[in-house]
């Protein structure tokens, strides 16, 4: 028996939200996963070793507070958790010993007990970061508690926290006439059998069903790669870019449990962080969409279990130098198969026009795609006969013949074309609208924001799009369309020339003003900018787990906005990159960081203005240091020196100042760092910018660590610590005692030391920052091992050590090193 959670809780406080938390908790994780005393054990069990067992195999502690956890045991003054059989202190203590994650939940308002009334060996419970649970707001409180549990577990068999993934998109239903190619994907079950991996390519043209296929077999053979099931579009062919390997890579890493794959710098890292992690499972992986070898090939696992399939349309021929490969080429339907297809979407009607069914399949060129979106109105109207079907067709088809259409794409074009002219006004205008779209799915407000509608409005047109075939909902409130649907709907969409500006504008007002409410979530101290467009437009976003959450959800948008190469929105594309700093800065996103500031450079730069471009430039630095790219960063901050001292803006003269103070840093030149930094502190503290001048003293103490000034280094971090807690800033206030745990460690202070760096490990985890919980663990650990506590220090490395493996950072490699020399002594 084994469990990743364990809720610890006394039965007196059951009513206060037990049930409710270990509901939710199974929901999203697994009932076979969460532990809740009686509600996970089987009748008849032995009660105290079942307990035992639970506990000694849980990942993580939930510990829920209630009115009566403090209770005292009946007739007497003494409290339960003083009594040394107390089952509540007995789990408390272990997960303690263990070193395992531990989460105080406080009940309707409980407040946390002072660590005085504890016993000393569980009085560290008052150390770690609380979450509470409101009846009067249960939703939200569940849903915050349950991220935070998701976030805290540690990896397990190296596909992240949480559940192994399982991103496979959802089919079409049954699959016709595709039983060889089945039968030949079937076979390579037996060679991952064996621990073999495999590879297999399905070729065909557009529209030939490649994608359909892929997704079928992949949920029909699903049960046999227990470790997972990958997804990634490459965009090999579609309106978007096709994704470099680097991007790729980084994608797959990510589902993979590794957060930061951009902090390894280059293809090469991230392939070999990738086989590694990939060696050791047994997973599928479908890469849809592939352009050419070049893309695929860094994709491939060197070894293991784990079977790729790849759908394009070509057919790769130089993967098979390197890997033996199973070629699946698709061509279109025979006629019996079309036929049979046509049946399953309308019906018997094909009995009684058999006909009209063998010449709508021809008009189709039996292409499964067109044949299900020419399908699609007699599917929603019973009353429409074939024949009217097929002459609507044929008609449509000479006239794309007579205006030259010479393309290989016709027949679906031919398809789309009337299907589109099938819609109502209101299906039709979102049909265009959402042709100006550059991202490859998007929800109901990005619809009703391009289309001028509500969202009740925008929620009926997208089911006319769907019912028409010319949409998908692949999840639950985010829509899609094919790629060639897309490609498609751009031509209509640019038949009108204003109405696509329009559409493209409120589109880009949407994302623009919505990612600014995100990020003064975020970001509340920041320097604003004034923005075009209409504020109206963005959505209001709540607190900071929704902004996170939308900003994940619509990274590939933004991303895919900054590149829209169309002047008329160059501001707006600066902008927008200029209000994703924030979120870039958390979550260390370095490739869309740097890919959305080098188009925003380009758009200042179209601009002639001057202010964007030095902001840009600053910004685009910033992530550049975070790359390892030193010299381009600095060419960058130099130029925004320049830029900002031209129109006479001396708060960006010294963030520029400030942000060359971190190249010069790591390139050992202290003197000049610190005489750029106190310049830029000096105007700081003189216009009253408190967070500049919170992340300039901890820059300044770094600074004076690496120079070996120790007392400067404390006496600039304790003030850092000191502005970060007045701003209620979590992520500055956790980097700010890293800084300061390391200045006093530095300077022979060890005790301080642990006290700055386990609040540097509680704000971590509160604002979420992995790379700061990591740094913090590290020195926890550095510390006990200096300390002579072995066990304290290979806990605390141990965490530090799935972190940075989980960030793809190369400190872990240094970590590794240093835990294996402490199992050596």
């Amino acid at each position: 028996m084994g469990f990743d959670v364990f809720i610890n809780y006394r039965t007196a406080d059951t009513a206060f939200g037990a049930a409710a938390i270990y509901e939710s908790l199974a929901e999203r994780l697994g009932k076979d996963r969460v532990f809740l005393d009686n509600q996970s054990l089987a009748p008849g069990v032995d009660y105290p070793r079942s307990m035992r067992a639970a506990l000694e195999s849980a990942r993580l502690l939930l510990v829920l507070i209630g009115p009566s956890w403090l209770n005292s045991a009946p007739g007497t003054t003494e409290l339960l958790i003083e009594r040394e059989r107390d089952w509540v202190r007995y789990e408390i203590r272990r997960a303690l010993e263990r070193g395992i994650p531990i989460v105080p939940v406080l009940l309707d308002g409980t407040a946390l007990p002072a660590a005085s009334r504890l016993p000393a060996d569980v009085r560290r419970l008052t150390h770690h970061q609380t979450m509470q649970v409101r009846h009067r707001h249960l939703a939200t409180d569940l849903g915050r508690l349950a991220d935070r549990v998701s976030a805290l577990l540690p990896t397990a068999g190296g596909t992240g926290p949480g559940l192994a993934p399982r991103q496979i998109p959802a089919g079409s239903g049954s699959l016709t006439g595709r039983e060889q190619q089945v039968a030949r994907l079937d076979a390579l079950l037996g060679q991952a059998e064996l621990g073999q991996p495999n590879v297999a390519v399905i070729s065909g043209t557009a529209g030939v069903g490649k994608t359909a296929l892929a997704v079928h077999w992949a949920h029909r053979a699903a049960e046999h790669f227990p470790d997972g099931q990958l997804y990634l579009d490459l965009h090999g062919y579609g309106i978007e870019p096709p994704l470099s390997p680097a991007e790729a890579l980084a994608h797959l890493l990510r589902s993979l449990g590794v957060d930061r794959p951009e902090l390894l710098g280059n293809a090469d890292e991230r392939a070999n962080r990738y086989r590694t992690l990939v060696s050791r499972l047994k997973l599928l992986i479908l890469l849809d969409n592939a352009r050419d070898v070049a893309q695929v090939r860094p994709l491939l696992p060197g070894g293991g279990a784990t079977t790729v399939l790849v759908t394009s349309r070509h057919q790769l021929g130089g993967l098979g130098v390197h890997h033996a490969v199973e070629r699946v080429p698709l061509s279109p339907l025979d006629l019996g198969d079309a036929v049979e297809l046509l049946r399953t979407i309308i019906g018997e009607r094909v009995e009684s026009e058999p006909g009209a069914a063998r010449s709508l399949v021809a008009l189709c060129s039996n292409l499964p795609l067109a044949l299900r979106v020419a399908a699609e109105p007699a599917a929603t109207r019973p009353g429409l006969r074939l024949r009217d079907l097929v002459e609507r067709l044929t008609d449509e088809r000479t006239r794309l013949i007579l205006l030259g259409s010479g393309d290989p794409h016709s027949t679906v074009r031919t398809v789309f074309s009337w299907s589109y002219q099938a819609l109502d006004g209101l299906g039709a205008a979102t049909f265009r609208a959402l042709g100006v779209h550059p991202g490859h799915t998007f929800d109901i407000h990005a619809v009703a924001a391009t289309t001028k509608r509500s969202s009740a409005e925008a929620n009926a047109a997208m089911q006319v799009l769907i019912d028409a075939g010319l949409a998908t909902e692949p999840e639950p409130g985010r829509f899609s369309m094919h790629d060639l649907l897309r490609v498609y709907a751009g031509e209509v969409a640019g038949e009108n020339a204003d109405e696509r500006q329009d559409s493209l504008q409120r589109l880009f007002d949407h994302y623009l003003h919505t990612s600014e409410h995100a990020d003064r979530v975020l970001t509340p101290h920041r320097l604003r900018i004034p923005l075009d467009g209409d504020p109206d437009l963005g959505l209001p976003i709540a607190d900071a787990v929704t902004a996170r959450k939308w900003f994940d959800d619509e990274l590939g948008n933004l991303v895919a906005l900054c590149r829209v190469g169309d002047p008329g929105f160059d501001a707006r594309r600066w902008q927008l990159a200029f209000v994703l700093r924030g979120y870039f800065y958390l979550t260390k996103q370095l490739d869309a960081w740097i890919d959305t500031h080098t188009n925003a450079l380009v758009a200042c730069v179209r601009l002639g203005d001057h202010r964007g471009e030095a902001v840009t430039r600053n910004n685009l630095g910033m992530a550049l240091v975070a790359a390892g790219r030193l010299d381009e960063a600095m060419s960058h901050y130099w130029e925004a020196e320049r830029l900002f001292t031209a129109e006479g803006d001396e708060h960006g003269v010294s963030n520029a100042l400030a942000n060359q103070a971190t190249v010069l840093r790591r390139r050992g030149s202290y003197e000049e760092a610190l005489r750029h930094q106190r310049r830029a502190l000096e105007h700081y503290r003189r216009s009253g910018a408190k967070r500049n001048t919170g992340i300039t003293l901890r820059s300044m103490a770094r600074v004076h660590v690496d120079a070996g000034q120790f007392g400067q280094a404390v006496q600039h971090a304790d003030e850092a610590v000191e502005v970060a807690l007045g701003l209620d800033q979590d992520l500055d206030i956790a980097q700010a005692f890293n800084v300061l745990g390391m200045a006093h460690h530095r300077a022979g202070q060890p005790t301080l030391a642990e006290i700055a760096t386990r609040q540097a490990i509680d704000f971590g985890r509160r604002c979420g920052s992995r790379h700061e919980e990591a740094r913090a663990a590290h020195r926890l650990g550095t510390l006990a091992a200096e300390a002579g506590e072995t066990g304290d220090a290979r806990r605390w490395l141990s965490v530090a050590l799935e972190l940075y493996r989980g960030l793809g950072s190369a400190d872990a490699d240094r970590v590794a090193a240093e835990l294996a020399a402490l199992r050596d002594e």
